[in-house]
């Protein structure tokens, strides 16, 4: 199970994980971001190769129970991790829907609009479908509405050139 994971794959270690869990009869509550969220949520064959979340209840449990998975399938022990929670907007995520859920883990998944304004505020190459899917999935046509969303989430951070390039790209006008 090395490498990258679709979603079928992403579902199978997180029914793993929920097995562990079951064990030390520990309830876990994840929020996914990144590729794993697109994966999960909106993008059926898109592939990541981590899950990255916020964990919000459980850690000590759900770090156990991830290197317990990772080591049965030969994956690092940051398969699932919480190092990008800093790039996690402030505001609520009110829309957030769950992706998996059983007695013992419940994984929600990043709305479309927080999804689009982590995506613009890392501004990677490698984010630029997703940030064209979302765009899609949110209905948006026009740069400045991407912006606005952006803004709305990273206040204290202006958009970076890069993610105005990337917008200008996929909307042909200016952000």
């Amino acid at each position: 199970m090395r490498g990258y994971f679709d979603r079928e794959g992403l579902l199978k270690l997180l029914e793993e994980v929920s097995e562990e869990l079951r064990w030390s009869r520990t309830r876990v509550q994840i929020y996914v971001i990144g590729g794993a969220a697109m994966s999960l949520a909106y993008a059926r064959e898109r592939q990541t190769e981590d899950i990255d979340a916020r964990i919000d209840d459980g850690h000590r449990r759900l770090t156990e129970a991830v290197r317990t998975v990772g080591r049965r399938h030969g994956l690092p022990d940051t398969w699932l991790n919480d190092s990008a929670t800093t790039a996690i907007p402030r505001e609520p995520d009110r829309a957030a829907r769950t992706v998996f859920a059983s007695p013992y883990l419940t994984v929600s998944s990043a709305s479309p609009k927080h999804l689009l304004a982590m995506k613009l505020h890392a501004a990677r190459e490698k984010d630029h479908q997703d940030i064209r899917m979302l765009l899609e999935i949110i209905d948006i046509r026009r740069a400045g509405e991407a912006v606005a969303i952006y803004e709305r989430l990273f206040p204290d951070e202006p958009l970076k050139e890069r993610a105005r390039d990337i917008l200008r790209g996929i909307t042909g006008q200016e952000p």
